[in-house]
């Protein structure tokens, strides 16, 4: 429980931080969609860390109620694949559709909804961090 309190809870939120902050920077520089693209990363990979540690806490026989930490675990894994949502809108994904009103995106649009989803799923996901640390006893 103290790495997760120690460690890897502040890192999510960090990361969180970042998105946030990250994507309103992007929705304002489209040219900082490169460095959004990193953040997104690092989000993929504390979530996995934040996954494995809270499961053997969870294993080790913690009172937690597994059945709640388990959902705002799985809805936290969730979130991560919507970030980068905006290369739905790119000329390939587009042409794999045979839909003639689906949208194709310029690179500048693509990147400001990206930058939108960063914000959202940011948020959202710090918001379940804390849930998991409450539910945990944190």
């Amino acid at each position: 429980m103290g790495l997760y309190e120690g460690l890897i809870y502040p890192a999510y939120l960090v990361v969180c931080a970042l998105l946030v902050l990250g994507g309103i920077a992007t929705m304002i520089w489209v040219r900082l969609h490169g460095a959004l693209k990193w953040i997104v990363t690092a989000m993929w990979i504390v979530t996995a860390l934040q996954v494995l540690t809270v499961a053997v806490i969870l294993i080790g026989g913690h009172s937690a109620p597994i059945v709640l930490t388990l959902g705002y675990l799985l809805a936290s894994v969730i979130l991560v694949p919507l970030l980068g949502i905006g290369r739905l809108g790119e000329p390939d994904a587009a042409a794999a559709d045979p839909d003639p009103n689906r949208p194709v995106l310029q690179p500048d649009q693509i990147a400001r909804v990206d930058g939108g989803a960063a914000v959202i799923i940011g948020i959202a996901g710090a918001v379940l961090a804390w849930r998991v640390i409450i539910l945990l006893g944190g």
